[in-house]
């Protein structure tokens, strides 16, 4: 389907996210009858397929696809994308969705729904935010047209497109703050992220409003921090039960939590690990959630004299444990994983044993193959399973359940933004804002009665650094790959580096357009090409057309030193 010509697809054929509020269970199918008129759309129907689509990007990138290993959450040990070598996803999605949320916006107005307005304004202005976030200069002001004398849209500066859905978030916050006693109702079965609740959605568009002034305060401080500061003194999200999450229904592959085996083959979920970098950071912390989201390694490895090795074999399973003679290490080129030595030992040409006895994930970009080897896997198969390496826990081999949430804003993410705000002064208490962002954290993974404890270990209690409120910001991020993603590039943290076989020595920091943009509409796209400033990294991957990689920096981090 051509973004570049405005085809409105019909509603999809299952609203597939369909609840009360955004931690309601869903409880029922919003179905579109075949045939029907689309400029007579009930916006309702249509704000439900906008939040459908917007959720189950989010969540599909938040957890198994290749962002999520981007960010060292996860990596795959077959079939994966974990050389940091991937252009990205969603370019169609997102127009399509805005398709959508525009003619949802036209049915509203000639209605005269002001709530139904104001919603499909943030959503199309949260959509557009997204393909910026990702590509750089996008259409924008001229893109859905295609039925009128656009055919060709011009690609806005990123600059304009991130100022224009900030103001058009505020205008919509403006909106349902001053019709607040005389809106119509959006019925809590249609409106599946806050169930009808305007002030919800009030506090939801400040909060998104906070979230892109903030991804601009690096690129521009000045416009950024009034912005911040404006926004601060506004109503928003202050709860976990107002983030919004929306849970998996469970009943087809596209309404489910990713990457689970009941919605696809047992190696959709097998093949999904635990990244290293978030296992052992976790472990420093003595960080309860790894108990959330691992699960303990089926048989662990102890290196050990060769005393101590059962039978007085050099390699032997016994009682659950595997048991290595340290003596056959350097014959064999093996050394033990080390979190500070790994990259070069790798390099080295070293091969690694991690004798973690709980959780054990896979390093980023470990070896130049799929690292189903990982951990002298005895069962070195495509998709057969490592005994050696932790599963995710088994929760997300579910297509549904009490965990499993398309977070599309957390109120965690709500806390470190106030946090980091306060620290560029733009806000104020800091401490108590991290502080209420881990709590949130841990609460909205079922474990907030952990808090107490978890916040007083070392590297957890607050010591005033930006370092270690984005880290905590990255753990909490965690199945929400994107944010995590986006904030990285902007400020750098956590210090995230690719292993040693990585396509680049860097991560990359956008997305590559779609390659038909080049054809279809090709003086727009050089012209967009143009704004986009090559680095030393542009060309370590041939294949692309000109500087259009995912090297290249778009207009958000040229002129700064961050995130490389």
């Amino acid at each position: 389907m051509s973004t570049l010509k405005k085809i409105v697809k019909p509603l999809l054929t299952v609203c597939i996210l369909f609840a009360l509020s955004c931690d309601n269970d869903i409880t029922d199918i919003n179905t579109n009858p075949n045939g029907v008129n689309l400029e007579e759309a009930n916006p309702s129907f249509l704000l439900s397929d906008v939040m459908v689509s917007t959720a189950m990007d989010i969540g599909n990138k938040g957890y198994s696809e290749p962002l999520a290993a981007f960010v060292q959450y996860i990596q795959k040990d077959s079939w994966g994308n974990n050389e940091y070598n991937w252009s990205g996803s969603g370019w169609e999605t997102y127009y399509n969705t805005l398709r959508t949320a525009d003619l949802a916006l036209e049915r509203s107005k000639e209605s005269g729904y002001v709530f139904h307005e104001a919603v499909a304004m943030i959503l199309k202005a949260h959509n557009y935010a997204l393909l910026t976030d990702f590509y750089g200069d996008v259409p924008y002001t001229e893109a859905l047209q295609g039925d009128g004398e656009i055919n060709l849209p011009k690609y806005d500066s990123q600059e304009s497109v991130y100022k224009g859905v900030i103001a058009d978030i505020e205008s919509a916050s403006a909106m349902l703050s001053a019709n607040r006693g005389g809106l119509e109702v959006f019925a809590p079965s249609q409106d599946i992220f806050f169930g009808g609740d305007a002030d919800k959605w009030i506090k939801y568009a400040n909060s998104l409003a906070l979230r892109y002034y903030m991804r601009l305060s690096e690129k521009d401080p000045s416009f950024a921090g009034a912005g911040v500061q404006k926004t601060l003194a506004l109503p928003l999200i202050s709860s976990v039960d107002e983030e919004c999450a929306i849970p998996y229904l469970g009943i087809s592959p596209g309404d489910s939590q990713p990457s689970n085996a009941q919605s696809g083959t047992p190696s959709t979920f097998l093949r999904v690990k635990p990244c290293a970098t978030l296992t052992y950071k976790l472990a420093e912390l003595d960080d309860p959630r790894r108990e959330i989201w691992f699960d303990a390694v089926e048989i662990p490895i102890k290196v050990v004299a060769a005393a101590d090795v059962p039978g007085g074999g050099d390699d032997v399973v016994e009682g659950g444990v595997r048991y290595i003679n340290e003596d056959i290490l350097a014959d064999n080129n093996f050394t033990i994983y080390d979190p500070e030595t790994w990259f070069e030992d790798r390099k080295a040409g070293l091969t690694m044993i991690d004798t973690n006895s709980v959780y054990v994930g896979i390093p980023v970009s470990n070896q130049g193959t799929e690292p189903y080897t990982y951990n002298l896997n005895p069962n070195p198969v495509q998709g057969g399973g490592n005994v050696h390496v932790s599963l995710m826990n088994p929760m997300f081999n579910e297509p549904s359940g009490p965990n499993l949430k398309a977070r599309v804003f957390s109120y965690a993410e709500l806390c470190f933004l106030k946090a980091e705000a306060a620290l560029k002064g733009w806000g104020s208490d800091a401490e108590d804002n991290y502080n209420k962002g881990v709590q949130a954290s841990l609460e909205t993974w079922g474990i907030g009665d952990r808090f107490d404890d978890y916040i007083d270990n070392d590297g957890v209690v607050f010591n005033g650094t930006l370092e270690q409120i984005m880290e905590q910001k990255w753990i909490a991020n965690f199945s929400s790959a994107s944010e995590a993603y986006l904030d990285w590039r902007r400020t750098g943290l956590p210090d995230l580096r690719p292993g040693p076989f990585a396509r680049s020595a860097v991560i990359p920091v956008r997305f590559v357009y779609p390659t038909e943009n080049s054809t279809l509409n090709r003086e727009n796209y050089y012209s967009a090409l143009n704004s986009l400033e090559a680095t030393e990294y542009t060309d370590d991957v041939p294949g692309y057309i000109e500087n259009d990689t995912p090297w290249s920096k778009p207009w958000i981090l040229q002129g700064v030193d961050k995130p490389w």
